[in-house]
Protein backbone atom coordinates (compact mmCIF):
# COMPACT_ATOMS: atom_id res chain seq x y z
CA UNK A 1 0.00 0.00 0.00
CA UNK A 2 1.41 3.69 -0.88
CA UNK A 3 1.87 5.73 1.55
CA UNK A 4 0.23 8.81 -0.23
CA UNK A 5 1.14 11.84 -2.26
CA UNK A 6 1.80 13.94 0.46
CA UNK A 7 3.74 11.61 2.84
CA UNK A 8 7.10 13.40 2.17
CA UNK A 9 6.20 16.38 2.53
CA UNK A 10 4.35 15.76 5.71
CA UNK A 11 7.40 13.83 6.99
CA UNK A 12 9.63 17.16 5.96
CA UNK A 13 7.31 19.45 8.00
CA UNK A 14 7.85 17.15 10.94
CA UNK A 15 11.69 17.00 11.10
CA UNK A 16 14.08 19.40 12.15
CA UNK A 17 17.03 20.77 11.15
CA UNK A 18 20.03 17.74 9.93
CA UNK A 19 22.91 17.88 12.87
CA UNK A 20 25.86 19.38 12.01
CA UNK A 21 27.95 16.08 11.80
CA UNK A 22 25.64 14.90 8.78
CA UNK A 23 27.00 14.72 5.42
CA UNK A 24 25.83 15.70 2.42
CA UNK A 25 25.22 12.02 1.21
CA UNK A 26 23.37 10.83 4.68
CA UNK A 27 21.35 13.71 3.78
CA UNK A 28 20.74 12.57 -0.01
CA UNK A 29 19.98 8.90 1.31
CA UNK A 30 17.51 10.30 4.12
CA UNK A 31 15.61 12.25 1.51
CA UNK A 32 15.82 9.07 -1.24
CA UNK A 33 14.43 7.12 1.58
CA UNK A 34 11.42 9.42 2.61
CA UNK A 35 10.69 9.37 -1.64
CA UNK A 36 10.58 5.87 -1.41
CA UNK A 37 13.21 5.33 -3.72
CA UNK A 38 16.87 4.26 -4.49
CA UNK A 39 20.59 5.65 -4.92
CA UNK A 40 20.17 4.24 -8.70
CA UNK A 41 17.72 6.16 -9.43
CA UNK A 42 19.90 9.30 -9.61
CA UNK A 43 21.95 7.97 -12.70
CA UNK A 44 19.64 9.73 -14.86
CA UNK A 45 19.51 12.78 -13.06
CA UNK A 46 23.73 13.08 -13.00
CA UNK A 47 23.39 11.79 -16.68
CA UNK A 48 25.83 8.34 -15.61
CA UNK A 49 25.68 5.02 -14.83
CA UNK A 50 24.20 3.17 -11.89
CA UNK A 51 27.25 1.87 -10.87
CA UNK A 52 29.15 5.39 -11.00
CA UNK A 53 26.72 6.51 -8.52
CA UNK A 54 27.88 4.19 -6.21
CA UNK A 55 31.31 5.43 -6.46
CA UNK A 56 30.63 8.61 -5.84
CA UNK A 57 28.33 7.61 -2.83
CA UNK A 58 32.12 5.49 -1.76
CA UNK A 59 34.40 8.56 -2.28
CA UNK A 60 35.07 10.98 0.44
CA UNK A 61 35.83 13.17 -2.46
CA UNK A 62 32.84 16.73 -2.30
CA UNK A 63 29.51 16.45 -4.87
CA UNK A 64 29.35 18.16 -7.69
CA UNK A 65 27.18 21.19 -7.96
CA UNK A 66 25.33 19.52 -10.87
CA UNK A 67 24.86 16.44 -8.90
CA UNK A 68 23.11 18.17 -6.07
CA UNK A 69 21.13 20.19 -8.47
CA UNK A 70 20.27 16.78 -9.67
CA UNK A 71 18.99 15.57 -6.41
CA UNK A 72 17.07 18.58 -5.66
CA UNK A 73 15.22 18.11 -9.41
CA UNK A 74 14.77 14.85 -9.15
CA UNK A 75 13.64 14.67 -5.58
CA UNK A 76 11.72 18.21 -5.93
CA UNK A 77 12.89 19.05 -2.69
CA UNK A 78 11.44 22.28 -1.26
CA UNK A 79 13.04 25.44 -0.75
CA UNK A 80 14.22 25.06 2.60
CA UNK A 81 15.48 21.27 1.97
CA UNK A 82 17.57 22.81 -1.19
CA UNK A 83 19.01 25.22 0.61
CA UNK A 84 20.32 23.34 3.41
CA UNK A 85 21.68 20.40 0.92
CA UNK A 86 23.45 23.32 -1.34
CA UNK A 87 24.71 24.83 1.68
CA UNK A 88 25.97 22.19 3.18
CA UNK A 89 27.37 21.11 -0.12
CA UNK A 90 29.46 23.89 -0.35
CA UNK A 91 30.86 23.96 2.84
CA UNK A 92 32.17 20.18 2.56
CA UNK A 93 34.02 21.47 -1.02
CA UNK A 94 36.17 23.76 1.28
CA UNK A 95 33.87 27.39 1.13
CA UNK A 96 34.13 28.96 3.44
CA UNK A 97 30.54 30.44 4.00
CA UNK A 98 29.21 32.40 7.26
CA UNK A 99 25.48 31.62 7.72
CA UNK A 100 25.07 35.20 9.54
CA UNK A 101 25.52 36.94 6.16
CA UNK A 102 23.20 34.41 4.18
CA UNK A 103 20.47 35.25 7.22
CA UNK A 104 18.86 38.66 8.01
CA UNK A 105 19.99 39.98 10.80
CA UNK A 106 18.33 41.88 13.57
CA UNK A 107 19.80 45.36 13.25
Amino acid sequence: MSPGPKAASVRAALRGAAPAHVTVRDMIRRYCREHGKQLAYLAPAWDCKVLSVWRVFGRSRPLLPRQVEGVITLLQLDEFDANDLRLRAAREAGWNIDPSMLLPGDT
